[in-house]
């Protein structure tokens, strides 16, 4: 992974928590498999049951027990602070790195009390999990508490998305590559959709996924955020880490729902009100909506935001619809998250034979083929959050532009003029979209 981090010690608010028992823990344990790299991180794990080390690291994450350490703490208590304190007193460590892996409403108290107990000084750091309010008030209200205690380049807001290595190599992609630079605009793109679609229901998550819905658990963050990647202005300099957040933050700013009264469709999969215990839930499963930029370069360009649970494939994909220009026909690239890590573009070509009948094969690239192993988006995002690199995270100014986008929508919806459709578990888009009721 390259040169040993620095002097730090993460705390993680929530260590027994499914959170890090699923991701955080073992993504630190694949991290520290790199002895070179992490011979100088600590972990310092907050619960407020009493526990022990063998019951608190999962049997992947068995081999943190040397780097690993635990303190029972009352999350309202101000004396425990004091404790807590203490504890990294003890620590020789240029820096504090704080995860919260506790749910949402549990972030702002804690913050205040970190502020409160002096734990808030420039070597502190938060790294957040979404979401990021429920609306654009919320958003605006919890940055503002944060920022109570403490700076924004403290702070370091998650999204997954922007860490899998396909979305940190669209920069690299779309600036370092002149066949594709030269072509990104509304001059040769018809019109862009992004993708996040998952075969699995809510899965455990009933009371998270019924107060939040597709829209604010994938569109507000993760879709928006690829969104910004593929509309920003391409850059060469990928040494500089300000470059991407502003560059992402100036592309969503100039983004508005398409239509009147953002229209969208908005659908539930057929028994996600026994799924969660909700019978007549009103809470959406899936949605896409159409976007457009008031940027020159993305004129008279729709681009499409599709995300939805129990439908046909698992997938998360970037597809860009290339114009037909005099004699030529429409090209297809594809930026694939997941499944298989790919770039890929449908040429047309002439089929071996006797007749002149074209078909599409793809000229792809996978990164199976040419890497072993791709580093976990945890991976990345404790490594970079560490290393004191905030372009894989969102700033408050990208997250109000977000919300700022989806406003008029979510207004739409209070006031019930959006109907919600029902779609047969295991459908495509395409057969969602379609559906009448």
């Amino acid at each position: 992974m390259g040169e040993s981090l620095p002097a730090t010690t993460l705390v993680i608010f929530g260590v027994s928590g499914d959170l890090s028992q699923r991701y955080l823990l073992p993504a630190l344990a694949e991290i520290c498999q790199d002895q070179q790299l992490t011979e100088k991180l600590q972990i310092l794990g907050i619960s407020r049951q009493a526990l022990t080390t063998g019951k608190v690291l999962p049997p992947r994450a068995k081999g943190l027990a040397g780097k690993f350490d635990l303190l029972q703490l009352d999350y309202g208590s101000s004396a425990d602070y004091a404790k807590l304190k203490a504890r990294l007193g003890q620590h020789v460590s240029s820096q504090v790195v704080i995860y919260f892996a506790v749910p949402p409403d549990a972030v702002p108290p804690i913050i205040k009390q970190l502020g409160k107990a002096g734990l808030n000084t420039p070597k502190y750091r938060l790294l957040l999990e979404k979401p990021f309010g429920r609306d654009l008030a919320s958003a605006q209200q919890l940055i503002d508490s944060t920022a109570e205690c403490f700076k924004e380049k403290q702070v370091y807001r998650i999204d997954h998305y922007l860490a899998k290595e396909m979305a940190q190599n669209l920069a690299v992609f779309l600036g370092a590559n002149a066949m594709f630079r030269d072509i990104w605009s509304a001059k040769y793109i018809e019109k862009i959709e992004i993708l996040a679609l998952e075969h699995i229901g809510v899965e455990g998550r009933a009371n998270f996924y019924e107060q939040t819905g597709a829209l604010r658990d994938i569109v507000q963050s993760h879709l928006l955020q690829l969104a910004a990647l593929v509309l920003m202005k391409p850059c060469d300099d990928f040494s500089d880490v300000n470059v991407l957040p502003r560059r992402r933050l100036a592309a969503l700013r100039r983004l508005r729902l398409a239509g009147e009264g953002g229209s969208a469709t908005r659908a539930q999969y057929g028994g996600y009100g026994v799924d969660v215990g909700q019978k007549g839930s009103k809470t959406e499963t899936f949605v896409s909506l159409t976007l457009e930029s008031s940027d020159a370069r993305w004129k008279n360009v729709p681009i499409t935001l599709s995300t939805g649970k129990r439908l046909d494939q698992k997938l998360t994909e970037i597809r860009v619809y290339l114009k037909k220009v005099g004699g030529s026909r429409p090209n297809l690239l594809r930026l694939r998250l997941h499944p298989n890590e790919a770039i890929e573009l449908d040429l047309w070509i002439k089929r071996p034979g006797y007749d002149q009948k074209l078909q599409t094969l793809p000229l792809n690239f996978v990164y199976g083929r040419h890497f072993d192993r791709l580093p976990d988006a945890y991976e990345q995002v404790i490594v970079d959050a560490i290393r004191g690199r905030a372009n894989l995270f969102a700033s408050s100014a990208e997250v109000l532009a977000s919300w700022r986008i989806l406003q008029p929508l979510l207004e739409s919806w209070q006031r019930g003029s959006a109907k919600i459709r029902t779609y047969r578990p295991g459908s495509s888009v395409e057969e969602v979209l379609e559906k009448e009721n």
